[in-house]
Formats: structure tokens, C-alpha cells, sequence
């Protein structure tokens, strides 16, 4: 890392991955997505202008406040997640991240970019993979697209910063969020009949 000021950050941000990847509140992992959010504006700011960076930021979460804001029966989870799954996703995560961090310098040459935005990036593609790989209800899956989609945003929009294809993928990740949320609550009347 080429700013010392974005160990803490970097450090938060992968506990909000883990977090995220672990927990099976919706509570907990609107927080520890909301986190990773704010965290990767922190990052963002440094290599984009400012409006670039809080634009994606505010996108990020209008699409969390749609998510929030579908109508759900209850409190639902993940039939409480058992012990090894916990164990195999956070082991899986730890892997890759291991692997990201002895491959850094290779991927940020090829990526052409700072190591300070290629490990988040990674970091946080990975997780959001993760999420979307071992999850069969729908709040998690779509949250892990929206992942997945933070990490791939902090690459490609540090390649193309064009106007027009940023808020292409701002539309792409409020649709993501729009469609989720629909199957979220059909998932919620047919569990209800």
C-alpha cells in the first residue's frame, strides 16, 4: 500500500467482508454491506474526483435502500446457517484472500493500477462471488451480485471513466436492486402460502 491511511480502512473492510459473508440476520449484513460502502468511498476518493465517487457511493445505497425496503413477513434467515458452512465460507474467503494478497503486485501491473485499489477490488469480488456461489435465498444472492458488482465497478471505472458508461453501470446496479427486490417479496408470498 502506497497510503499508509488506508491500513484501518483496508483492515475494516475485509472484517465487513467476513461479516458480511458470515452472518445470516439481513440486519447484520445491511450494516456490514452499508460498511464496505463507505469504506470503498474512502478508497475511491483518493484516485476519482469527488463527485465521481460519492455518485457510486449514493448508488450503492439506494440500491440497499430498495433491498431494505421490501416487504418481508419476518425475520428470515437462512434456515440459521450450520457451523460448517460458516466454517467453509469463511476458510474459502481467507484462501482467496491469501491468494489475492501474494498475487497483488502481478495484478496490479496487468490491471494497471494502484495496489491500494486492486486488493479491495479483489478482495471484494471474491466475497461477493462467495456470497452468490453458496446461497440459495434470494436477499443473500442478490446482495452478493451487488457485491460482486462493487468490486468490479472500483476496476472498471478506475480503466473508463466516461460519463455515460458509469451511469450505464449506476442504472445496472439499481436494476439489479429493483428485480431482487421483486423476487425477494415473491419468495415471501410463496412461502406465506
Amino acid at each position: 500500500m502506497e497510503n499508509w491511511i488506508n491500513y484501518p480502512s483496508v483492515v475494516l473492510l475485509v472484517i465487513s467482508l467476513f461479516w458480511l459473508l458470515l452472518l445470516d440476520s439481513h440486519r447484520s449484513m445491511v450494516i456490514a454491506f452499508s460498511i464496505l460502502v463507505v469504506l470503498v468511498f474512502t478508497i475511491n476518493i483518493q484516485f476519482w474526483t469527488f463527485g465521481f465517487a460519492l455518485s457510486k457511493l449514493l448508488t450503492s445505497m439506494m440500491a440497499l435502500l430498495i433491498m431494505i425496503l421490501t416487504p418481508l413477513s419476518g425475520v428470515t434467515t437462512e434456515g440459521e446457517s450450520t457451523r460448517t458452512g460458516r466454517i467453509f465460507r469463511a476458510t474459502a474467503l481467507g484462501f482467496f484472500l491469501l491468494l489475492v494478497i501474494l498475487t497483488i503486485n502481478e495484478t496490479s501491473a496487468f490491471l494497471n493500477l494502484e495496489i491500494d485499489q486492486t486488493f479491495p477490488a479483489l478482495s471484494i469480488l471474491v466475497c461477493g462471488f462467495l456470497l452468490f456461489a453458496t446461497s440459495q435465498e434470494p436477499f443473500r444472492v442478490i446482495l452478493g451480485l451487488l457485491t460482486m458488482l462493487v468490486g468490479f465497478e472500483i476496476v472498471y471505472s478506475s480503466v473508463e471513466q466516461s460519463l455515460l458508461v458509469n451511469g450505464l453501470l449506476a442504472a445496472v446496479f439499481l436494476f439489479i436492486a429493483i428485480v431482487g427486490s421483486y423476487l425477494i417479496a415473491s419468495n415471501e408470498k410463496g412461502n406465506d402460502q
